[in-house]
Formats: C-alpha cells, sequence, structure tokens
C-alpha cells in the first residue's frame, strides 16, 4: 500500500537546467494540489542553501521533494541527513546531467515525477559520509562554485564522491556553457582537460585493505551512471557497500585512449580496479580536490568516506534492478 500524504516541502533551484525549474516545480505542485497535497515552496539563493532549509523546514512536512539538478537532491538529502527522522523526499530533475535520474528511471516531465512520488514506494538508498583532514577553499575556479566558508561544502553524497581525471568538469564547467549546451558542455570541458591528466600517488585502505598505488581517478561510488557517460551495472543501493574504482595511468597516448573506451563500453581493464567497501580512508602527500555528487567538494590532503546503510527513503516508481 502507497504512502499518503497530506504536506510536501518544495525545494527549487531556480537556477538548474537550461531552461530553469520554477516553471517545472509550478505544474509539480499543481498535481500535488489535485491530489489534495498541501505544498510549501522554497526558493534557493546559492551554494548549501538548500541544504539549510531542508534542515530547517522539512520535519513540518511529510515529504521533502527538491526540483532541480543531482547537486540540488544532494544539497536536500544533506540537510535530511542531519535529522533524526527524516522524511521521504522526492526528486524533479532538471539538471542538465542527471545520474540519480537515470540510475532510478526518474522523470523529467512534472505530471509524470508527480505521480511516482505521489503513488510511488519508498525506497531506502545508502548515503556516503564525508570527512577527513581540515579542508582549504580554491579560489581558481569559476564564480559560484567554491563557498564563501568551510561550513558550506558538501559532507554527505548520493551517487558519488571521486578525484582525479574529469573530476572538476561538473563544477568547472561554465554555467552559461551548460545552460546553451546541456550535456554536451560536460563533454567539451571533459575533453580539453584531457591533456593536463596527471596521476597521483595516494594512499588507499579499503575496508582496512591497502590498495595504495599512483591513480589518475578514484571514484567511491553508489550509481548505475556517472556524468552520463560511464555505466557501472552491479551497484547495489541499499547493500551498505560502495562501489570503488580505481584507475591506474596509462603509459602511451594510445593507452589513454583505450582505457577511455573501455571504461565508456563497460569493457574490462587491468588499469581499473573495482571493488566493494564499506570505509575508503585515501591519503595524499599534498591536498586534492574531490567533487561530491558534482559539486566542489573542497581540497584536503585525507579523506575518509563511509556508507551509511539505507539512510534516506527516495521516492521511486520502483526498486531499481542491474
Amino acid at each position: 500500500m502507497s504512502e499518503k500524504f497530506k504536506s510536501a516541502l518544495i525545494i527549487v533551484n531556480p537556477k538548474a537546467g537550461r531552461h530553469g525549474a520554477l516553471e517545472s516545480a509550478e505544474r509539480l505542485i499543481g498535481e500535488f494540489q489535485k491530489e489534495g497535497v498541501s505544498t510549501c515552496e522554497v526558493l534557493t539563493s546559492g551554494i548549501s542553501h538548500a541544504r539549510r532549509i531542508a534542515f530547517d523546514e522539512a520535519m513540518k512536512y511529510d515529504l521533502t521533494v527538491a526540483c532541480g539538478g543531482d547537486g540540488t537532491l544532494s544539497e536536500v538529502i544533506s540537510g535530511l541527513m542531519r535529522l533524526e527522522t527524516p522524511p521521504p523526499v522526492g526528486f524533479l530533475p532538471v539538471g542538465s546531467t542527471c545520474d540519480v535520474a537515470r540510475t532510478f528511471h526518474l522523470p523529467s516531465d512534472p505530471v509524470k515525477a508527480s505521480h511516482h512520488i505521489l503513488n510511488g514506494i519508498s525506497f531506502a538508498i545508502d548515503i556516503g559520509r564525508v570527512s577527513g583532514t581540515s579542508p582549504i577553499l580554491r579560489r581558481d575556479l569559476p564564480e559560484g562554485v567554491v563557498p564563501a566558508n568551510e561550513e558550506q561544502l558538501p559532507d554527505y553524497f548520493t551517487y558519488i564522491t571521486s578525484f582525479g581525471a574529469f573530476s572538476e568538469t561538473s563544477y568547472a564547467t561554465r554555467r552559461d556553457l551548460k545552460k546553451k549546451l546541456g550535456h554536451f558542455a560536460y563533454v567539451i570541458t571533459g575533453l580539453q582537460s584531457v591533456h593536463s591528466i596527471e596521476p597521483s600517488y595516494v594512499n588507499v585502505m579499503i575496508d582496512g585493505v591497502d590498495r595504495s598505488g599512483s591513480y589518475i581517478f578514484g571514484g567511491v561510488i553508489n550509481s548505475f551512471s556517472v556524468g552520463g557517460m560511464i555505466r557501472l551495472d552491479d551497484v547495489v543501493f541499499d547493500d551498505g557497500l560502495f562501489e570503488v574504482m580505481l584507475v591506474k595511468p596509462p603509459k602511451t597516448a594510445g593507452q589513454v585512449a583505450r582505457l577511455l573506451s573501455h571504461l565508456l563500453w563497460r569493457r574490462g581493464d587491468s588499469a581499473v580496479i573495482r571493488e566493494k567497501a564499506r570505509e575508503v580512508i585515501l591519503t595524499f602527500d599534498k591536498p586534492v580536490s574531490f567533487t561530491i555528487d558534482g559539486e566542489y567538494g573542497g581540497t584536503r590532503t585525507s579523506w575518509r568516506i563511509r556508507n551509511i546503510p539505507s539512510a534516506i527513503r527516495l521516492r521511486i516508481a520502483r526498486p531499481p534492478s542491474n
């Protein structure tokens, strides 16, 4: 039997997506009201605002809905994670690249989305907690990417945290380019960064097992899709385990092309390490930046990532199948 919701908090990022989220959110709200659900719409105004709204207001409602991109959902969930008993969360995806929406087949059409959210199921998903040494903030990134202070950095993630090759693409891509080109903007920015890929030596402990070495990419993942391109087919979202991917540096330019091809087409490659883990600790010789759900996550010398099992109930039409 589906849950019955009487009230919903709708958190909207008005700058998300190529056409903005306001019109989509209004249509969603109209559908909710047709079903007798009272709504409160709140617009975000900057970095970490959605997190603060969710923390301050969500307990007053039966349901919280994020309208925006993966980053908006991530902030909302971060706010809910600070509550003792967070309400279920729905997602209306309107961002340029929504990996969470791809993974759970969440429609961007507000009418369909409202039906899935109100009449679907609450599926408990694992959430990642990020901590480590004191972070520093970079000042060489585009305006609006880096928060004003360390407290505004994300500390929970829904689907990925990563470092290395292409990790900066999601937040370093100019906003105006995203608006004009959508997902293709990320592809352009990613290709422009290929020449600057350099390996980092990192001490890696995966559930206590030493996997230290030189890597051009490292990711802790809970998603079928990464950046809308790389697919992972054997991910389970409520097993208390993350997918850990470490990519060794290729020795020649030709190997770079082969490695990228294998990642895109889901082929095995000796340069790619994949393991399941509850906790991952990464320590670098110098501060390294991570992306957290597509947003700038800060720059640290040591990162600790751990799984919080079945922490958030996401409203979806049906359980995902890999």
